[in-house]
């Protein structure tokens, strides 16, 4: 009994050994590379792949190890933090500083940009008494906002750019009503009007940029460049006389954009617009039309702008403008001064006339040079119009000519000069090089001294609006791309010896202004 006892356990332990060895043998089995060549086997496998049970090991030791890809680094995470990162959302929007708050999509399709400008400006004058005695308004010593802007603008759908803007303190000349027995009267009243109200497309082909609503005509240069980065407080006499006039120098219609030549050097624009007489973009008149055309070349372009050469020329062929249920067209020439005070329907008028007539050409030259520090820049119109005449019922009119200009110099005193868009061919945004800083790293803005001579000539064939000469001397700190402090002494010789209504009120008008302005 006790012999079958010993002879079991000696039998179990021998399965028990078998057992460990035949496992071994087969977890190196499954571990070999599939499609492994069969004769290739390591030692303790016959060529059939049939186990040679002297080769088990003897211990579990010896087992052959397994091979992890290169690489391999053991990982605790779960099941969900193992899945791959999700694809980033395209719309969604980050916000960052750009001359203003802008926000853009992940995929750079849609672009959101929210901004204004607003300018305080002070003036005081030195005006001889019979030129007081003989203007529609006498000028006088005050305070007002220049302009008062909020702009919302940008990108939709990648080719799609998009513009509302809107000024406060525009202001109109309103009718009392009449009373029985009484003249009516007048007052002044500030308004909201629109100034860029447009969408344009991008990138279209043998077109560039399509341009449709309220917007500048592309007609001179200081014209296209952005009030914001004027280099004195107010344009030259041609912008107010003609390119603004009484409309605010913006004008419903289409318009194209583009560059041409070598190296996109030329800028080519055109359009065709309907000429408005109000701040407010409309016209009910029937018939009434502009087309204009610019083109422009940089003569020479080097070191990013530093040195350049432009030459411009546009032309401009349109109608006056028409009301319905008026008879008519009429066309208001007339120019305020190189610095005003308070509401804008009450600045004095150094030279103006109204006329009737019929249709009208302009032709303007344009000419800048940037050389570092220094810049001069140049423009001269000259405008005809057609059967012009003082009153509807006068006897057929002539064609008359007025014309104006001006030339300017300007220079920084410190390290910056005038940046120039070869996109648009006119002055961008002053980033000065050291922007001023309380920190003490000697940050102290951008410094420029200016001259500018401007002239106007409303005299023509007897239907004269008188003649002005100006002279305007300009200091301008920017302190950062977005505020400005500007200094103005201007000398306006205003000539009306041949205007009847105000014959007598020719004489020098002495003036100094002051400006801050906020653009962002």
């Amino acid at each position: 009994m006790n012999r079958l006892v010993l002879f079991g356990l000696l039998f179990a332990a021998w399965l028990l050994a078998l057992c460990l060895g035949l496992n071994s043998s087969l977890h190196a089995q499954v571990l070999q590379p599939a499609g492994a060549n069969l004769t290739d086997q390591p030692a303790g496998t016959s060529p059939t792949g049939a186990m040679n049970w002297s080769a088990i090991p003897a211990s579990t030791s010896e087992a052959p190890l397994i091979e992890v890809a290169p690489g391999y680094q053991p990982t605790n995470l779960t099941l969900e933090e193992a899945k791959p990162p999700a694809a980033e959302d395209p719309l969604k929007m980050s916000a960052k500083w750009n001359n203003g708050l802008e926000v853009q999509s992940a995929d750079k399709q849609f672009r959101l940009h929210v901004g204004g400008r607003y300018q305080l400006d002070t003036g005081w004058f030195g005006t001889p008494l019979n030129v007081n005695q003989n203007i529609n308004v006498p000028y006088g010593d005050g305070i007002d906002f220049r302009r008062a802007r909020l702009r919302v603008d940008g990108t939709m759908f990648e080719f799609i750019d998009w513009a509302a803007e809107f000024d406060f303190v525009n202001s109109v000349r309103v009718r009392n009503q009449p009373i029985t027995g009484v003249n009516p009267g007048f007052f002044d009243e500030s308004v909201t009007a629109p100034t860029d109200l447009w969408v344009q497309f991008k990138d279209v082909p043998r077109f560039g940029k399509i341009r449709i609503g309220n917007q500048k005509e592309a007609i001179g240069f200081e014209h296209l460049v952005s009030s914001r980065f004027l280099p004195f407080m107010e344009r030259s006499y041609n912008q107010d006389t003609f390119y603004g006039g009484v409309f605010n120098g913006f004008t419903p219609g289409i318009q194209v954009t583009r560059n041409w030549g070598a190296d996109d050097l030329g800028v080519l624009q055109y359009g065709v617009f309907k000429p408005v007489n109000s701040v407010f973009a409309f016209n009910t008149g029937d018939g009434d039309y502009s087309v204009v055309a610019r083109v422009t070349r940089l003569l020479q372009y080097c070191d990013e702008g530093r040195s350049l050469t432009h030459f411009g020329f546009s032309v401009r062929q349109a109608t006056a403008v028409s009301q319905a249920g008026v008879a008519g067209r009429i066309q208001t020439f007339r120019t305020r001064d190189a610095v005003r005070t308070g509401l804008s329907q009450d600045w004095p008028v150094v030279n103006g006339i109204n006329l009737f007539g019929d249709d009208m050409q302009w032709l303007n030259s344009e000419f800048v040079m940037v050389r570092g520090p220094w810049t001069l820049q140049s423009e001269y119109l000259f405008s005809f119009f057609n059967d012009a005449r003082t009153a509807l019922g006068d006897p057929l009119g002539n064609t008359i000519q007025y014309n104006g200009g001006y030339v300017q110099v300007l220079r920084y005193l410190t390290d910056d000069f005038d940046r120039y868009s070869k996109e648009t061919g006119v002055f961008e945004r002053v980033k000065p090089t050291h922007p001023f800083s309380r920190k003490g790293d000697c940050g102290w803005g951008a410094w420029q001294l200016g001259f500018r001579y401007n002239y106007l000539d409303l005299n023509d064939s007897g239907l004269n609006g008188g003649m002005a000469h100006n002279g305007t001397l300009g200091l301008n700190w920017f302190l950062n791309p977005n505020l400005k402090f500007q200094w103005n002494y201007m000398a306006t010789y205003r000539d009306v010896d041949l205007v009847p209504a105000f014959a007598a009120g020719s004489g020098v008008v002495h003036g100094f202004g002051m400006r801050m302005a906020v653009d962002f």
